[in-house]
Protein backbone atom coordinates (compact mmCIF):
# COMPACT_ATOMS: atom_id res chain seq x y z
CA UNK A 1 0.00 0.00 0.00
CA UNK A 2 2.14 2.85 -1.25
CA UNK A 3 5.41 3.92 0.35
CA UNK A 4 6.56 3.25 3.89
CA UNK A 5 9.76 5.27 3.85
CA UNK A 6 8.75 7.36 6.84
CA UNK A 7 6.39 6.07 9.53
CA UNK A 8 5.22 7.62 12.79
CA UNK A 9 4.19 5.38 15.68
CA UNK A 10 1.92 6.92 18.32
CA UNK A 11 2.32 5.09 21.62
CA UNK A 12 2.70 7.65 24.41
CA UNK A 13 2.33 5.25 27.35
CA UNK A 14 2.47 3.25 29.51
CA UNK A 15 5.85 1.62 30.09
CA UNK A 16 4.85 -1.98 29.43
CA UNK A 17 2.68 -0.98 26.48
CA UNK A 18 5.60 0.86 24.91
CA UNK A 19 7.82 -2.21 25.24
CA UNK A 20 5.10 -4.28 23.59
CA UNK A 21 5.12 -1.83 20.70
CA UNK A 22 8.87 -1.91 19.99
CA UNK A 23 8.59 -4.91 17.60
CA UNK A 24 6.72 -2.64 15.15
CA UNK A 25 9.98 -0.79 14.57
CA UNK A 26 11.81 -4.02 13.73
CA UNK A 27 9.10 -5.16 11.35
CA UNK A 28 8.88 -1.84 9.51
CA UNK A 29 12.64 -1.72 9.01
CA UNK A 30 12.81 -5.38 7.97
CA UNK A 31 10.01 -5.06 5.42
CA UNK A 32 10.99 -1.57 4.23
CA UNK A 33 14.81 -1.32 4.24
CA UNK A 34 15.99 2.23 4.66
CA UNK A 35 12.73 3.38 6.22
CA UNK A 36 12.68 5.94 9.01
CA UNK A 37 10.55 5.46 12.12
CA UNK A 38 9.55 8.28 14.47
CA UNK A 39 7.64 7.88 17.75
CA UNK A 40 5.31 9.94 19.95
CA UNK A 41 5.90 9.22 23.65
CA UNK A 42 5.00 10.90 26.91
CA UNK A 43 7.88 13.01 28.17
CA UNK A 44 8.84 10.56 30.94
CA UNK A 45 9.43 7.76 28.40
CA UNK A 46 11.34 9.70 25.73
CA UNK A 47 14.79 8.73 27.04
CA UNK A 48 13.84 5.03 26.88
CA UNK A 49 12.33 5.09 23.38
CA UNK A 50 15.35 6.99 22.04
CA UNK A 51 17.50 3.97 22.88
CA UNK A 52 15.55 1.54 20.74
CA UNK A 53 17.43 0.62 17.53
CA UNK A 54 15.82 2.12 14.44
CA UNK A 55 13.92 4.96 16.10
CA UNK A 56 15.03 8.14 14.34
CA UNK A 57 13.22 10.77 16.37
CA UNK A 58 11.03 10.82 19.48
CA UNK A 59 8.44 13.55 19.88
CA UNK A 60 7.73 14.41 23.51
CA UNK A 61 4.04 14.67 24.37
CA UNK A 62 3.59 16.73 27.59
CA UNK A 63 0.91 14.50 29.11
CA UNK A 64 2.19 15.00 32.67
CA UNK A 65 1.51 18.74 32.38
CA UNK A 66 -2.19 18.27 31.63
CA UNK A 67 -4.15 20.74 33.76
CA UNK A 68 -1.07 22.84 34.52
CA UNK A 69 -0.58 26.43 33.42
CA UNK A 70 2.15 25.57 30.92
CA UNK A 71 0.31 22.70 29.20
CA UNK A 72 -1.08 24.60 26.22
CA UNK A 73 2.22 26.39 25.73
CA UNK A 74 4.02 23.03 25.61
CA UNK A 75 1.27 21.52 23.48
CA UNK A 76 1.74 24.24 20.89
CA UNK A 77 5.43 23.39 20.60
CA UNK A 78 4.59 19.68 20.39
CA UNK A 79 2.17 20.20 17.49
CA UNK A 80 4.69 22.41 15.72
CA UNK A 81 7.30 19.68 16.09
CA UNK A 82 4.78 17.05 15.00
CA UNK A 83 4.01 18.88 11.76
CA UNK A 84 7.63 19.55 10.93
CA UNK A 85 7.78 16.28 8.98
CA UNK A 86 5.31 14.59 6.67
CA UNK A 87 4.74 10.84 6.94
CA UNK A 88 3.81 8.09 4.53
CA UNK A 89 1.71 6.62 7.33
CA UNK A 90 0.88 7.19 10.99
CA UNK A 91 0.13 4.17 13.19
CA UNK A 92 -1.96 4.89 16.30
CA UNK A 93 -1.10 1.98 18.56
CA UNK A 94 -2.61 3.68 21.63
CA UNK A 95 -6.21 3.65 20.42
CA UNK A 96 -7.61 6.54 22.46
CA UNK A 97 -9.22 9.81 21.44
CA UNK A 98 -6.13 11.74 22.50
CA UNK A 99 -3.79 9.65 20.33
CA UNK A 100 -6.24 9.71 17.42
CA UNK A 101 -6.28 13.51 17.55
CA UNK A 102 -2.49 13.48 17.45
CA UNK A 103 -2.71 11.31 14.34
CA UNK A 104 -5.22 13.72 12.85
CA UNK A 105 -2.81 16.63 13.37
CA UNK A 106 -0.04 14.89 11.42
CA UNK A 107 0.86 15.67 7.83
CA UNK A 108 -0.21 12.38 6.29
CA UNK A 109 -3.03 10.82 4.29
CA UNK A 110 -2.73 7.42 5.96
CA UNK A 111 -3.81 7.06 9.58
CA UNK A 112 -3.96 3.47 10.81
CA UNK A 113 -5.70 2.23 13.94
CA UNK A 114 -7.67 -0.64 15.41
CA UNK A 115 -11.43 -1.09 15.23
CA UNK A 116 -11.18 -1.82 18.97
CA UNK A 117 -9.89 1.69 19.73
CA UNK A 118 -11.84 3.42 22.49
CA UNK A 119 -13.46 6.83 22.93
CA UNK A 120 -14.50 7.02 19.27
CA UNK A 121 -10.89 7.18 18.11
CA UNK A 122 -11.52 5.10 14.98
CA UNK A 123 -13.48 7.98 13.43
CA UNK A 124 -10.15 9.67 12.76
CA UNK A 125 -8.50 6.73 10.97
CA UNK A 126 -8.27 6.33 7.21
CA UNK A 127 -7.43 2.64 7.57
CA UNK A 128 -9.07 0.52 10.27
CA UNK A 129 -7.69 -2.89 11.20
CA UNK A 130 -10.23 -5.45 12.41
CA UNK A 131 -9.43 -8.49 14.59
CA UNK A 132 -9.41 -11.86 12.87
CA UNK A 133 -11.54 -13.38 15.62
CA UNK A 134 -12.94 -11.33 18.50
CA UNK A 135 -13.25 -14.44 20.68
CA UNK A 136 -9.56 -15.29 20.42
CA UNK A 137 -7.21 -13.83 23.02
CA UNK A 138 -4.34 -12.07 21.26
CA UNK A 139 -1.26 -10.73 22.99
CA UNK A 140 -0.69 -6.99 22.78
CA UNK A 141 2.52 -7.53 20.80
CA UNK A 142 0.69 -9.52 18.13
CA UNK A 143 -2.21 -7.07 18.14
CA UNK A 144 0.18 -4.20 17.55
CA UNK A 145 1.95 -6.03 14.74
CA UNK A 146 -1.35 -6.66 12.97
CA UNK A 147 -1.75 -2.91 12.51
CA UNK A 148 1.05 -3.12 9.95
CA UNK A 149 -1.18 -5.26 7.76
CA UNK A 150 -2.76 -2.00 6.61
CA UNK A 151 0.62 -1.18 5.03
CA UNK A 152 0.60 -4.44 3.12
CA UNK A 153 3.17 -5.99 5.45
CA UNK A 154 3.06 -9.54 6.78
CA UNK A 155 4.31 -9.00 10.32
CA UNK A 156 6.48 -11.37 12.28
CA UNK A 157 7.90 -10.92 15.75
CA UNK A 158 11.42 -9.79 16.51
CA UNK A 159 12.84 -7.50 19.14
CA UNK A 160 16.19 -5.84 19.79
CA UNK A 161 17.91 -4.78 22.97
CA UNK A 162 18.33 -1.11 23.78
CA UNK A 163 21.50 0.67 22.71
CA UNK A 164 24.09 1.36 25.42
CA UNK A 165 27.76 2.30 25.46
CA UNK A 166 30.52 2.57 28.05
CA UNK A 167 29.37 6.03 29.15
CA UNK A 168 25.98 4.58 30.11
CA UNK A 169 27.67 1.90 32.20
CA UNK A 170 29.79 4.59 33.86
CA UNK A 171 26.66 6.59 34.64
CA UNK A 172 24.96 3.55 36.16
CA UNK A 173 28.06 2.73 38.21
CA UNK A 174 28.16 6.26 39.63
CA UNK A 175 24.50 6.08 40.63
CA UNK A 176 25.00 2.75 42.39
CA UNK A 177 28.13 3.93 44.21
CA UNK A 178 26.26 6.93 45.56
CA UNK A 179 23.35 4.96 47.04
CA UNK A 180 24.95 1.57 47.76
CA UNK A 181 28.76 1.86 47.93
CA UNK A 182 29.15 -1.71 49.25
CA UNK A 183 26.96 -3.26 46.56
CA UNK A 184 28.71 -6.03 44.61
CA UNK A 185 28.34 -9.68 43.74
CA UNK A 186 25.36 -11.75 42.71
CA UNK A 187 21.94 -10.17 42.99
CA UNK A 188 18.31 -10.50 41.97
CA UNK A 189 15.65 -7.83 41.49
CA UNK A 190 12.32 -7.64 43.29
CA UNK A 191 9.66 -5.10 42.27
CA UNK A 192 6.69 -5.21 44.70
CA UNK A 193 4.89 -2.11 43.44
CA UNK A 194 2.26 -1.39 40.82
CA UNK A 195 0.24 1.70 39.95
CA UNK A 196 -2.96 0.01 41.10
CA UNK A 197 -3.13 -1.83 44.42
CA UNK A 198 -5.30 -4.51 42.84
CA UNK A 199 -2.22 -5.72 40.94
CA UNK A 200 -0.02 -6.08 44.02
CA UNK A 201 0.94 -9.43 45.51
CA UNK A 202 0.77 -9.02 49.34
CA UNK A 203 3.79 -7.27 50.83
CA UNK A 204 4.02 -9.88 53.61
CA UNK A 205 4.36 -12.56 50.92
CA UNK A 206 7.27 -10.67 49.38
CA UNK A 207 8.97 -10.58 52.79
CA UNK A 208 8.46 -14.31 53.31
CA UNK A 209 9.77 -14.98 49.81
CA UNK A 210 12.90 -12.95 50.52
CA UNK A 211 13.54 -15.01 53.66
CA UNK A 212 13.19 -18.25 51.69
CA UNK A 213 15.63 -17.05 49.05
CA UNK A 214 18.06 -15.89 51.74
CA UNK A 215 18.01 -19.27 53.50
CA UNK A 216 18.70 -21.08 50.24
CA UNK A 217 21.03 -18.54 48.61
CA UNK A 218 22.54 -16.47 51.45
CA UNK A 219 25.19 -14.94 49.18
CA UNK A 220 22.73 -13.50 46.65
CA UNK A 221 21.80 -9.90 47.41
CA UNK A 222 18.17 -8.78 46.94
CA UNK A 223 17.63 -5.44 45.21
CA UNK A 224 14.21 -3.86 45.78
CA UNK A 225 13.18 -1.31 43.17
CA UNK A 226 10.16 0.93 42.75
CA UNK A 227 8.98 4.45 42.17
CA UNK A 228 10.01 7.18 44.64
CA UNK A 229 6.62 6.88 46.34
CA UNK A 230 7.28 3.16 46.93
CA UNK A 231 10.01 3.84 49.49
CA UNK A 232 7.79 3.03 52.49
CA UNK A 233 6.63 -0.19 50.81
CA UNK A 234 10.21 -1.29 50.17
CA UNK A 235 11.22 -0.44 53.74
CA UNK A 236 8.21 -2.35 55.10
CA UNK A 237 9.09 -5.46 53.12
CA UNK A 238 12.79 -5.29 53.93
CA UNK A 239 12.12 -4.57 57.62
CA UNK A 240 10.50 -7.98 58.10
CA UNK A 241 13.35 -10.00 56.57
CA UNK A 242 16.75 -11.34 57.56
CA UNK A 243 18.24 -10.55 54.18
CA UNK A 244 20.24 -7.38 53.69
CA UNK A 245 18.46 -5.79 50.76
CA UNK A 246 19.53 -2.83 48.66
CA UNK A 247 16.62 -0.39 48.33
CA UNK A 248 16.46 1.63 45.11
CA UNK A 249 13.15 3.54 45.04
CA UNK A 250 13.25 5.78 41.97
CA UNK A 251 17.05 5.72 41.95
CA UNK A 252 17.89 4.22 38.54
CA UNK A 253 16.60 6.24 35.56
CA UNK A 254 14.07 4.38 33.48
CA UNK A 255 16.31 4.21 30.41
CA UNK A 256 19.09 2.52 32.43
CA UNK A 257 16.91 -0.12 34.09
CA UNK A 258 17.40 -2.71 31.31
CA UNK A 259 21.17 -2.25 31.55
CA UNK A 260 20.95 -2.89 35.30
CA UNK A 261 18.60 -5.85 34.84
CA UNK A 262 21.00 -7.56 32.41
CA UNK A 263 23.27 -8.48 35.30
CA UNK A 264 20.53 -9.80 37.59
CA UNK A 265 20.20 -13.50 38.26
CA UNK A 266 16.40 -13.26 38.05
CA UNK A 267 13.52 -10.82 38.48
CA UNK A 268 10.37 -11.12 40.63
CA UNK A 269 7.51 -8.64 40.43
CA UNK A 270 3.92 -7.70 39.82
CA UNK A 271 2.17 -6.94 36.55
CA UNK A 272 3.87 -3.61 35.86
CA UNK A 273 6.18 -1.88 33.41
CA UNK A 274 9.61 -2.86 34.82
CA UNK A 275 8.70 -6.54 34.34
CA UNK A 276 8.66 -6.04 30.57
CA UNK A 277 12.00 -4.23 30.65
CA UNK A 278 13.42 -7.26 32.47
CA UNK A 279 12.00 -9.56 29.80
CA UNK A 280 13.54 -7.38 27.09
CA UNK A 281 16.87 -7.51 28.94
CA UNK A 282 16.80 -11.32 28.75
CA UNK A 283 16.39 -11.95 32.48
CA UNK A 284 14.34 -14.93 33.78
CA UNK A 285 11.22 -13.63 35.53
CA UNK A 286 8.52 -14.69 37.97
CA UNK A 287 5.48 -12.41 37.87
CA UNK A 288 2.05 -12.22 39.49
CA UNK A 289 -1.09 -11.73 37.42
CA UNK A 290 -4.62 -11.71 38.80
CA UNK A 291 -6.82 -8.87 37.64
CA UNK A 292 -5.35 -8.82 34.13
CA UNK A 293 -4.85 -11.50 31.50
CA UNK A 294 -1.24 -12.64 30.99
CA UNK A 295 -2.15 -14.04 27.58
CA UNK A 296 -2.81 -10.42 26.57
CA UNK A 297 -0.24 -8.42 28.52
CA UNK A 298 2.12 -10.93 30.11
CA UNK A 299 5.84 -11.43 29.46
CA UNK A 300 6.47 -11.82 25.73
CA UNK A 301 9.74 -12.53 23.98
CA UNK A 302 8.73 -14.96 21.25
CA UNK A 303 9.39 -17.98 23.46
CA UNK A 304 13.13 -17.34 23.83
CA UNK A 305 13.26 -16.71 27.58
CA UNK A 306 12.34 -18.37 30.84
CA UNK A 307 9.32 -16.64 32.32
CA UNK A 308 6.81 -17.91 34.89
CA UNK A 309 3.44 -16.26 35.50
CA UNK A 310 1.57 -17.04 38.74
CA UNK A 311 -2.04 -16.33 39.62
CA UNK A 312 -4.98 -18.27 41.03
CA UNK A 313 -7.82 -18.93 38.61
CA UNK A 314 -10.86 -17.75 40.55
CA UNK A 315 -14.33 -17.02 39.11
CA UNK A 316 -13.86 -13.24 39.18
CA UNK A 317 -10.43 -13.24 37.55
CA UNK A 318 -9.49 -11.53 35.34
CA UNK A 319 -11.64 -8.59 36.37
CA UNK A 320 -10.34 -6.23 33.70
CA UNK A 321 -8.18 -3.17 33.33
CA UNK A 322 -10.68 -0.78 34.88
CA UNK A 323 -11.20 -2.46 38.27
CA UNK A 324 -9.71 -0.15 40.89
CA UNK A 325 -10.21 -2.03 44.15
CA UNK A 326 -10.79 -5.55 45.45
CA UNK A 327 -11.66 -6.56 49.01
CA UNK A 328 -10.18 -10.05 48.82
CA UNK A 329 -7.69 -10.35 45.93
CA UNK A 330 -8.18 -14.11 45.95
CA UNK A 331 -6.38 -14.42 42.63
CA UNK A 332 -3.14 -13.18 44.21
CA UNK A 333 -3.54 -14.15 47.88
CA UNK A 334 -3.90 -17.75 46.74
CA UNK A 335 -0.37 -17.73 45.32
CA UNK A 336 1.82 -18.61 48.30
CA UNK A 337 5.44 -17.54 48.82
CA UNK A 338 6.32 -21.25 48.76
CA UNK A 339 4.83 -21.60 45.28
CA UNK A 340 6.75 -18.56 44.05
CA UNK A 341 9.99 -19.84 45.58
CA UNK A 342 9.65 -23.22 43.88
CA UNK A 343 9.35 -21.45 40.53
CA UNK A 344 12.42 -19.35 41.29
CA UNK A 345 14.41 -22.53 41.95
CA UNK A 346 13.46 -23.74 38.49
CA UNK A 347 15.01 -20.59 36.99
CA UNK A 348 18.42 -21.09 38.62
CA UNK A 349 20.47 -23.83 36.93
CA UNK A 350 22.72 -24.74 39.86
CA UNK A 351 21.97 -24.08 43.50
CA UNK A 352 25.58 -23.79 44.60
CA UNK A 353 26.91 -21.89 41.59
CA UNK A 354 24.50 -19.07 40.76
CA UNK A 355 27.33 -17.10 39.14
CA UNK A 356 27.68 -19.65 36.32
CA UNK A 357 24.91 -17.93 34.39
CA UNK A 358 26.64 -14.58 33.92
CA UNK A 359 29.03 -12.21 35.64
CA UNK A 360 26.72 -10.36 37.98
CA UNK A 361 28.92 -7.68 39.52
CA UNK A 362 26.99 -4.48 38.73
CA UNK A 363 30.20 -2.46 38.94
CA UNK A 364 32.03 -4.68 36.46
CA UNK A 365 32.45 -3.49 32.91
CA UNK A 366 30.62 -5.58 30.33
CA UNK A 367 32.85 -7.42 27.89
CA UNK A 368 30.59 -6.56 24.95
Amino acid sequence: MGSCNRILIIKPSSLGDIVHCFPLVDEIRRSCPGSEVDWVANTEYVSLVKRYPGVRKVLSFPRSKWGKATFFHDLRFFISDLREDSYDAVVDAQGLLRSALIARACRTDVRIGSSEAREGASRFYSHIVYPENRKTIVHAVQKNLRLLGALGLTPRYSSEKLIYDSSDQDRLDRILRQVAPDFSGDFFVLHPGAKRSIKRWPSLYFSNLLDSIHRYFPSIRPVLIGAPEDRSLLEEIDGRTRSKAVLLPGVIPIDLLPLFFEKALFYVGNDSGPLHLAVMAGVPTVSFYGSSTPERTGPFDGGKGNHVVLGDKVPCSPCGDFQKHCDHQSCLVGVTPEAAFSKILSLIPQRNQPSDRVSLNPMARRSA
